[in-house]
């Protein structure tokens, strides 16, 4: 399962210190409002991949809007893989 703790771990470190410590991310906090470039977003969700043996529909996660989309997409992505 894919947990919103593990995808803001990604994002501080694509954000490599760009982005404040005391910044908060949530379920709701929109990737393109925390600096993400589309390149980082795809690096974040390919290393979501890897970590979980699964793959996001392209197309879906080409339109994630927040950090909460990336979670429910992964794990979509999971139960898809599943059944």
């Amino acid at each position: 399962m894919i947990t919103i703790d593990e995808v803001v771990a990604l994002v501080r470190r694509e954000m490599r210190g760009k982005a404040r410590r005391d910044t908060v991310l949530d379920e709701s906090s929109p990737l393109t409002d925390i600096g993400l470039s589309s390149l980082q977003i795809a690096e974040i969700v390919f290393t979501l991949e890897e970590a979980h043996g699964a793959t996001f529909a392209d197309h879906l996660a080409a339109n994630a809007k927040t950090l909460g989309d990336l979670v429910v997409l992964g794990n979509q992505a999971l139960a898809a893989q599943s059944r």
